[in-house]
């Protein structure tokens, strides 16, 4: 099993910019009902435990809260690994990095170039950690900030939002022909703000195999993923 968790990424751009790759057998959009804002660790959070924990992560603190596997469906598989997942496996001083320079753009200590380079640094390193880590494991979960980091500056910006939803669009291409089970599934999309961006409720879900899920909320895949990993290795 191969999860792509791929922040910000947008059912729209993905169709703009043609990601085959990305748009699989089955896809869509996600249900965010319930949840009063589109957090990158709440909606995360959601997607692994199944339960809408937004009351319990507090905004000051949000980026250190930590569930703990036992939560999730990831001990339904005989071993895993996960890449710099948030609420799980979070990079806190790769990240912490970018948001330092983010606020810089704002105050006029850092440049928009330095703060895409620190991004794209990061997301290079968790390609090459995530493609290790596929065929090693019985479930790899991969995250990847690249959409929604480089968007919140530059969604109006179209050469640079191609070559992000390119560069995703690889991912999904060097994955998909391993015999696996590949769900592409992102936290919230985004919405132009100028030439900035910003969260949107327009999740994004795509299987490699048709499974009929239609518009489902981000808390129902812990149990899809807990049956698929039953059905897979009671068989076995």
């Amino acid at each position: 099993m191969i999860i792509l968790a791929i922040d910000a990424l947008d059912l729209k751009q993905v169709e703009r910019f043609n990601c085959h790759h990305l748009m699989q057998h089955e896809y869509g959009v996600t249900d965010l009902t319930g949840f009063k804002q589109e957090r990158t660790v709440v909606l995360w959070a959601a997607f692994l435990t199944g339960n809408n924990l937004e009351a319990e992560i507090p905004v000051e603190t949000q980026w250190t809260y930590r569930v703990h596997p036992e939560q999730t469906f990831l001990p339904c598989f005989p071993t895993y690994k996960t890449i710099d997942v948030p609420a799980l496996s979070y990079n806190q001083e790769a990240h912490a990095e970018e948001r330092r320079l983010l606020k810089g753009v704002f105050d006029g200590t850092a440049t928009i170039k330095a703060y895409d380079a620190v991004v794209w640094r990061n997301h290079e390193e968790n390609k090459e950690a995530f493609f290790k880590a596929v065929g090693r494991f019985d479930l790899v979960m991969g995250y990847f900030n690249l959409a929604d980091a480089i968007g919140h500056l530059s969604f109006g910006i179209n050469d640079k939002l191609a070559a992000v939803y390119a560069d995703l669009d690889c991912v999904a291409e060097a994955v998909k022909d391993f015999d696996d089970a590949l769900l592409i599934i992102s936290d919230h999309g985004m919405r132009a703000i100028g030439r900035y961006g910003d969260h949107s409720r327009n999740g994004f879900y795509s299987f490699n195999r048709d499974v009929g899920l239609r518009r489902p909320k981000i808390t129902s895949f812990n149990a899809f993923l807990r049956r698929l990993a039953e059905d897979e290795y009671a068989a076995n």
